[in-house]
């Protein structure tokens, strides 16, 4: 009788620990992006590559990990608004040769860097979109 229970207990902490991670799972979106020049993230500089960001959208936070090297850095985002075209896609802005991630959109939803008292206004930057593959 006790070996039922504990195997019936055991089969319970299972699938609540199951349904856990698969909500979890369904608040993050990746995307992978092949970057081809240094930018920054943040006050970060990156180098050009191929990376991987992990967007949590209930946190907003951003893992971008560059996936030659393994490195990750995070980030705080603002919320925005989705691509209204269904698109995902990495958005940067461009200004004397300096790159800075803007913007990271999807069907769904979206995140912001915006850098309020920046030494270069968004005003003075042009937009550069980034192809790239979504993942779920």
């Amino acid at each position: 009788m006790k070996r039922t229970v504990r195997n019936i207990l055991a089969v319970g902490v299972s699938l609540i620990a199951l349904s856990a991670l698969s909500l979890a799972q369904d608040a993050t979106y990746q995307l992978r992006v092949n970057v081809p020049f240094d930018f920054y993230a943040g006050a970060q500089q990156l180098p050009a590559g191929n990376y991987l960001f992990s967007v949590d959208y209930e946190t907003h936070t951003v893992i971008l990990r560059n996936r030659e090297s393994g490195r990750s850095f995070a980030l705080v985002a603002i919320p925005a608004d989705a691509d209204s075209a269904g698109q995902a896609y990495a958005e940067f802005e461009a200004s004397g040769g300096s790159y800075r991630l803007a913007d990271l959109k999807t069907a769904s939803s979206g995140v912001s860097f915006s850098q309020s008292g920046s030494a270069v206004t968004t005003a003075q930057m042009r937009k550069v979109p980034a192809i790239l593959a979504a993942l779920r």
